[in-house]
């Protein structure tokens, strides 16, 4: 398939989202050099940009069925299209692909992503399944800008587990500008996990806005990659009574890689509950960014609002810039908010080495324990067990 070539610099400015990339603060010299992340020369690249379509069948892809099992209802979206295998996907499982909604995310990259999308893809689940849902996304490009969007509806009472997984082994220099919107009806339940495995030239960023409502629990669980550059933006307004929001994270990079955590979380209503925890593991002159602010409005009373990052520096080089923040406008609530930063733990490195395992395996070891306490969080065992040997096997 013909590629489509595409200057961001030249051809931008005809699409609707540029207007509001006029108001994404992006970094400019007189910022900290240690906050950067820096955006703004993806802005200037010519890439080719990639159509919605599958370059190639799901089924020329190699070891594809070390996802396929017993223990899963598992699709593919292969370069942003959804592709099915037969007879692994529960019938209260519905993908359509409809015109785009519109959209309240005052993320000015989410716009982005879906300016360059005619349909988007959704899934809707009717039902509680009997076992978890695992999406895999399979990304090959060259030198390509990829926008991909997908519309994760839940109905009511429901309680379902998903697992996300994104691979990539996009040749030079790929934007993967990749958009979930999460509805969930009343009681529904989901716990969303994400994992990714990235080319090393990879910018990647996923951009993650909601509708939940009343009664609602969305738990999250980021385990990210090895791109180049890694973001994470949650942008959720919580306008309904009784909302539970989770988010856990793990940043675990080296060389001069760079990752960010970026939320925006707005409590509208009584009685809604956010907590937002971020680990992050740096090498090298690895770079990583933290920035959480929770804003708890005037009839937000009875919130509870938690933000911490912990940091472990394993080089003179590598850099954190954390910044929880809380805007509070009402009195009745619980908040806390935290960040820590240090290198390893000496006496626990000390403990092991005593009783005989060698400093290297000993730091391994208690990096892996602190991987561990985020794929922990994660609620299905399933879903545990598949995330620790997917780690392994890719190194992630």
């Amino acid at each position: 398939m013909k590629l489509i070539d595409f200057d961001f610099e030249d051809n931008i400015k005809d699409h609707a989202a540029y207007k509001s990339l006029e108001y994404l603060k992006l970094p400019d010299k007189r910022m900290e050099e240690f906050r950067k992340f820096d955006l703004s020369k993806l802005y200037a690249t010519s890439f080719n940009l990639m159509p919605n379509t599958p370059t190639n069948n799901i089924e020329a892809f190699e070891n594809i069925d070390e996802f396929i099992n017993n223990d899963f209802h598992t699709l593919f979206i292969n370069n942003s299209t959804i592709q099915t295998p037969n007879n692994h996907l529960s019938k209260q499982i519905k993908i359509s692909h409809l015109p785009k909604e519109k959209n309240h995310s005052k993320n000015a990259l989410f716009h982005l992503g879906e300016t360059f999308i005619e349909l988007q893809s959704k899934i809707e689940i009717s039902n509680t399944l009997d076992k978890p849902l695992l999406i895999v996304n399979l990304f090959t490009s060259n030198n390509s800008f990829r926008p991909t969007s997908l519309h994760i509806s839940l109905e009511e009472n429901t309680n379902v587990d998903i697992l996300e997984l994104f691979i990539s082994s996009n040749t030079g220099e790929c934007f993967l500008n990749i958009n979930r919107k999460i509805t969930l009806k009343q009681n529904a339940i989901l716990n969303y996990s994400k994992v990714e495995k990235s080319s090393k030239n990879d910018t990647s960023i996923f951009n993650y806005h909601s509708n939940l409502l009343k009664k609602s629990t969305l738990n999250m669980v980021s385990v990210n990659s090895n791109a180049k550059k890694s973001l994470n933006f949650w942008d959720f307004s919580l306008d309904n009574e009784d909302i539970i929001l989770n988010i856990d994270a793990i940043v675990n990079i080296n060389e001069d890689k760079q990752s960010a955590n970026i939320a925006n979380i707005v409590h509208n209503k009584e009685n809604i509950k956010s907590e937002i925890n971020a680990k992050h593991i740096l090498y090298d002159s690895a770079h990583a960014i933290f920035e959480a602010k929770s804003t708890i409005n005037r009839d937000a009373s009875k919130a509870k609002v938690f933000q911490s990052s912990k940091t472990t520096l394993l080089s003179d080089d590598a850099r954190i810039f954390a910044q929880p923040q809380l805007l509070i406008q009402t009195e009745n609530l619980e908040a806390k908010h935290s960040a820590t930063c240090g290198a390893m733990n000496e006496e626990e490195l000390y403990y092991l080495i005593s009783r005989g395992i060698p400093e290297k395996k000993a730091e391994a070891m208690l990096i892996e324990s602190i991987e561990n306490e985020v794929v922990e969080k994660i609620h299905n065992q399933n879903i545990q067990e598949f995330v620790l040997a997917f780690k392994g096997k890719h190194n992630v």
